[in-house]
């Protein structure tokens, strides 16, 4: 029976359910209220608000940039999107990035987001080590901690020195299926001197269309000029790792590596009866894991 099990493992591959994600709000609705829009020379005013929509927040921003402002972008790792990056005035910065994650849910996408294997994977370059805590207390709403450290960055003639710093998430759901998540620097928990950024507000819109997910991530920083000078003011949403600019079109990436790798797995199931097989395959395990107390595996171990 075991040997049977692992069988079916290698050609279903299911992905066994994880913890749920992390909820700190839950309203059925975007939100109705409009935005004050985000000016330039007075970003440190400006807030995101809670449960607005992705166009909500774009038209937030139409003071200070065009939407034409967007231009495409394909890295060589996979990455793809569209991004835009303004100059606020001062040491300030918004970054923005649209992007689809293919074949996915909302709630997918979060914990891909939410994975710091995953996200030290997409950005090995930056990311020396990223860890996440779900803090959940009376009083205080459910909430994640990411503590990042960033390897050392070249600026010119002289290197940044390993940087770390924490990111509190907080994940709003709106209906049965959407989420807006929001990051910002956590003042509570320990940084080096050096770190990116002085101020850290970012908003990551995640909308479900059809089978696919459609992504939005907004950041408005100050930037710490004795880490990244003018010259590459618009390398600091790269710096910080994951958060806004180029940094999150990973998700992107990923889910699209995922839709190859079932297509690929799809096109091997070819003998008769295979795909009777593998559907009652991934019942069976579906029911095996169900079974399994948290945090043990005690079928293919």
């Amino acid at each position: 029976m075991t040997r049977l099990l692992e069988l079916l493992w290698v050609i279903q591959m299911p992905r066994i359910a994880a913890a749920a994600v992390a909820i700190a709000q839950h309203r059925h609705r975007h939100s109705t209220t409009v935005l004050e829009k985000l000016h330039y020379g007075d970003a440190e005013a400006f807030s995101f608000g809670r449960f607005q929509s992705p166009e909500a927040i774009k038209k937030a921003f139409d003071d200070c940039r065009s939407p034409r402002s967007f231009r495409p972008y394909t890295g060589k790792d996979g990455r793809k999107g569209r991004v835009c990056s303004t100059k606020l005035g001062g040491d300030w910065v918004l970054a923005e990035s649209e992007q689809i994650a293919p074949s996915c849910t909302c709630e997918q996408v979060l914990r891909a987001y939410l994975d710091a294997e995953l996200s030290m994977q997409w950005n090995a370059d930056k990311i020396m080590d990223s860890k996440f805590t779900r803090k959940a207390s009376p009083g205080s709403e459910a909430h994640y901690v990411q503590d990042l450290k960033i390897h050392s960055q070249r600026i010119i003639r002289t290197c940044t020195g390993v940087m770390r710093y924490s990111q509190r998430i907080s994940v709003d759901k709106i209906g049965r299926g959407h989420y807006a998540a929001f990051v910002t620097l956590d003042p509570e928990q320990p940084s080096s001197t050096r770190k990116p950024f002085e101020s850290l507000s970012v908003y990551v819109g995640l909308i479900q269309k059809g089978d696919d997910v459609q992504i939005y991530a907004a950041g408005v920083m100050e930037v710490n000029r004795k880490v990244v000078p003018n010259l590459v003011v618009f390398d600091a949403s790269g710096i910080a790792g994951d958060q806004a600019g180029k940094g999150t079109l990973w998700l992107a990436g990923h889910f699209q590596e995922q839709e190859k790798s079932a297509a690929t797995g799809r096109r091997r199931v070819t003998w008769p009866g295979a795909r009777s097989f593998s559907r009652w395959g991934g019942r069976l395990l579906q029911r095996v894991a169900t079974a399994q107390p948290a945090g043990r595996d005690t079928v293919f171990g």
